[in-house]
């Protein structure tokens, strides 16, 4: 089963960069493919639970579907420390991790690697 790694550097409000992210993963969860979400500097925002966005969509939501449907979704606990982000506030589905633990053993374990960023 081939492996999807997302690494995700737009927040969940700049613009609809994280609701691509999403799209992507589910695309790649309906081929039967694995999938794995890194959130890094202000792509770790949408993990962020209690959002209520009004005009876009809520893809902290959308991550815990993803989750339920087997993706895995990880953001960078420096990233987070430094953006007031604290272990239980994620969304359900989600967690916080780090870059030498997680990221490094998505990016060994992926068959294909796509960054989305501004």
């Amino acid at each position: 089963m081939k492996t999807l790694l997302i690494h995700l550097r737009s927040g969940s409000m700049m613009n609809m960069d994280s609701n691509l992210a999403v799209k992507l993963a589910k695309a790649a969860l309906d081929k039967g493919h694995n999938v794995r979400i890194f959130g890094y500097g202000e792509g770790i925002t949408p993990i962020k639970e209690g959002q209520e966005p009004k005009r876009f969509p809520n893809v902290g939501k959308e991550l815990t579907e993803l989750a339920e449907r087997g993706a895995t979704v990880v953001v960078c606990e420096t990233c987070c420390a430094a953006r007031g982000i604290h272990r239980g506030e994620e969304v359900k589905g989600s967690k916080i991790g780090s870059l030498t633990n997680d990221l490094s053993k998505f990016v060994l374990e992926a068959d294909r690697i796509v960054t989305i960023a501004r």
